[in-house]
């Protein structure tokens, strides 16, 4: 067992704890911290400066914060879920066995509101008579929808 006090016990309540002046003794204290952060335009001002005028913080490399970042809920407001006309075309026979398209003679009839879709664009074919609702379609979607004997109608925001 010890018979006398370790140097850091005895130092305990004093300032410094014998390490001289305020701040010594840390791992990132007297410096302007680790990496780019924003401390080095205060501490390190000559040496930022310098760098700057020979051209070396590219754009990339910029201190301090920039901008925000919007909350992801409000992210997700502004998100649109689309669907191809190819892929309407592929899952057309599903929808109508789990009966969320309904099928007449040769024609399928679909609300694309009702299956969380609020727009349908135009990449790909389409063999299949359609009649779709749906809040918003591309003009290619339309065109080949109409083409293939079908029909689109936009629903309303109010209704």
């Amino acid at each position: 067992m010890r018979k006398f006090k370790s140097k850091k016990q005895k130092k305990r309540g004093t300032r410094t704890i014998g390490y001289g002046k305020v701040g010594q003794h840390r791992k990132t204290g007297q410096r302007a911290g680790r990496g780019k952060t924003t401390q080095l335009k205060k501490s390190m001002k000559s040496y930022y400066l310098k760098q700057m005028r020979l051209g070396f913080p590219d754009p990339d490399w910029i201190l301090g914060k920039k901008g925000f970042n919007r909350p992801q809920d409000m992210n997700r407001i502004y998100h649109v879920n689309t669907i191809n006309v190819k892929d309407l075309d592929l899952k057309l026979e599903n929808l109508t066995q789990k009966n969320n398209a309904t099928k007449s003679g040769n024609i399928y009839t679909i609300n694309l509101d009702k299956l969380n879709i609020q727009k349908i664009l135009g990449r790909g074919e389409i063999n299949k008579k359609v009649n779709v609702s749906v809040k918003k379609a591309s003009n290619r979607a339309i065109e080949k929808i109409e083409a293939a004997g079908g029909k689109v109608t936009l629903i309303s925001k109010a209704g």
